[in-house]
């Protein structure tokens, strides 16, 4: 009987043990997302450079956005690489953001652009690369942080997996939709000029949503732009939507190396389910290195 009791107390200790270091495993993972993202605000100069890849259904698009630039003190310069497929060509499009102001280059133009007054959408494309916008998503929109096994112990980088949570994100994404939406709007309602048209050209495919290619954006004209509203309710509400980031950092410095943005949604468009997988992978170095941002007054035009 006491050698059975004993057998009995033995495993109660071993499950608490194991119970004891999950939980301070996961402790553990919290804390180290903290110092990161703590560390991370406190820079002041980085450069980071990235790429995305997109599945819808059986077509795969291995870079359909490729972007770069660089962070300094407050101000961020932005190079972004998109592909136009139906045009079989590439096209680019400077950010800047410099003094609280956002200016815009197109390719080949020569001088910087205020988007003053008209730049929702410019400053939702600068917010789809930015690392810095990145991070401070994460932290508001986390559900939880796991640790991830490091499958290198002799290197210096290990990482934590944080899993979104979907309501939040379709949240801001409805607001995302209607911001863009509105613009465009906006812009074709007052009869577009050169710098609206260039404000409304259509979003990235970050979160995983081809709409650009949908009904929900596409420019009205006469007594169907007061009438017509895009159905961003209607789409989001039917939409099931899972995200997660894994953030790989230099355990000694405690700063990211890499942010890799990974969702999954299925929606309705065009009578048709749509299922898609985008991935967005960032790599950030150079901190600490400053690298001065371009001076836009001379060329910048309202």
């Amino acid at each position: 009987m006491r050698k059975g009791w004993s057998i009995v107390m033995l495993a109660l200790l071993c499950g608490c043990l194991t119970g004891c270091n999950q939980m301070g495993v996961k402790q553990n993972a919290d804390s180290a997302f903290e110092q990161v993202r703590d560390r991370f605000a406190e820079q002041q100069a980085f450069t980071f450079h990235g790429r995305t890849k997109l599945v819808t259904g059986d077509t795969a698009s291995g870079n359909a956005v490729s972007f770069s630039g660089r962070k300094a003190g407050g101000d961020m310069l932005m190079r972004v690489d998109f592909a136009v497929p139906e045009q079989k060509q590439a096209k680019s499009l400077s950010l800047l953001s410099k003094n609280e102001q956002l200016y815009v280059k197109s390719e080949g133009s020569p001088d910087w652009k205020n988007t003053s007054g008209h730049d929702t959408v410019f400053r939702q494309e600068m917010s789809n690369w930015d690392p810095v916008f990145a991070m401070e998503q994460i932290n508001e929109m986390k559900k939880s942080v796991l640790p991830l096994k490091d499958r290198a112990p002799d290197d210096d980088i290990e990482a934590v997996r944080i899993l979104m949570d979907s309501t939040k994100l379709k949240n801001w994404l409805a607001e995302q939709m209607k911001s863009q939406a509105s613009a465009r709007t906006e812009s074709f309602a007052a009869g577009a000029s050169v710098m609206q048209t260039e404000a409304v050209h259509p979003p990235r495919l970050k979160y995983a949503l081809k709409l650009s290619d949908g009904t929900w954006n596409r420019p009205r004209t006469g007594a169907t732009i007061q009438s017509t509203e895009p159905p961003v309710d209607e789409i989001i509400d039917q939409m099931e939507l899972e995200a997660e980031y894994t953030v790989y950092y230099n355990k000694n410095t405690m700063l990211p190396t890499n942010m890799t943005m990974s969702i999954r949604s299925e929606y309705d468009m065009n009578d048709q389910r749509v299922r898609e997988y985008t991935q967005v992978e960032t790599f950030l170095q150079n901190y600490g290195q400053v690298i001065p941002v371009p001076d836009p007054a001379a060329g910048a035009t309202g």
